[in-house]
């Protein structure tokens, strides 16, 4: 299962047609969100932002992304 990927949109162009834009310094392909717009939070899957998320979601998946993150600081249990 992948998980995807979260970041900002830094830029966007059209490319022949193509919406694209740079999420974490990578080039990604918008076509699924062509509404995402500079400064938004995104979800990216192998090169495509398959959704825009706002500011609660995006906070949210971050914690969950770092939830699961092995190199991340764990709690123990009392």
């Amino acid at each position: 299962m992948c998980l995807g990927d979260l970041g900002t949109v830094d830029r966007t162009w059209d490319e022949g047609g193509l919406p694209m834009a740079t999420v974490n310094d990578e080039p990604v392909c918008l076509m699924y969100t062509p509404d995402a717009k500079v400064g938004d939070s995104v979800l990216v899957n192998l090169g495509y932002t398959v959704e825009i998320l706002d500011v609660g979601r995006a906070a949210d998946a971050a914690a969950l992304r770092a939830g699961l993150d092995p190199e991340a600081p764990r709690k123990e249990n009392p």
